[in-house]
């Protein structure tokens, strides 16, 4: 089974990144979590909701994720990033003599951040408007992606708990390329 990659692009002012990727991951979770749900919803930017797992280990791991891309962006000027959303399923791996499991990824959403630094405040609430509407577009293609893809979703095996784990990985604009020929190269995931 081949992956399905998506990926998506967002252009924002600094302070916008931290809560517009939040959403964005949020959004694509929530469309991907299999185990049973308890939906939250959520605002950004004063007009835009959006849904999410209400589940203490997926909001743990967003907010540290989105933090840890958070340390990779400069205050003072433009920076690329990039942020792989990953989800996976266990498979057993049989060897000579031994069982053991791997992970197939099933699905990667790579999310490109541009990030920058407003100079004035009309700069500022230009940015602002801007990063509502790619908040919005953003969500909306998501959710299109989700309903459009669905035949590379694997079978579920199991009826406990996310029956797909999901990994996400940040890269910094140096790392980017190192990260791009890693996934190319090996199988299946990687950071």
């Amino acid at each position: 089974m081949e992956r399905k990659v998506i990926t998506q692009t967002l252009v924002l002012e600094r302070s916008f990144v931290h809560d517009v990727v939040k959403a964005v991951l949020h959004t694509i979770i929530f469309h991907r979590y299999f185990g049973n749900v308890t939906p939250k919803s959520n605002c950004i930017l004063a007009v835009v909701t959006y849904a999410s797992v209400d589940n203490a280990d997926v909001l743990r791991t967003v907010d540290e994720k989105v933090e840890e891309l958070m340390q990779t962006i400069s205050a003072t000027g433009e920076t690329k990033s990039q942020m792989s959303l990953y989800f996976t399923e266990t498979k057993p791996r049989k060897a000579w003599f031994s069982k053991s499991e791997e992970e197939i990824c099933w699905e990667e959403w790579s999310i490109n951040i541009h990030s920058r630094i407003a100079r004035t405040e009309r700069e500022l609430n230009q940015m602002h408007a801007s990063a509502q509407d790619q908040a919005k577009q953003t969500i909306f293609s998501v959710i299109q992606q989700v309903d459009q893809h669905k035949d590379h979703i694997p079978l579920i095996a199991s009826p406990k708990g996310n029956p797909f784990p999901y990994h996400i990985t940040v890269a910094s604009g140096s790392g980017l390329w190192s990260s791009m020929i890693k996934r190319a190269i090996l199988p299946g995931i990687s950071s």
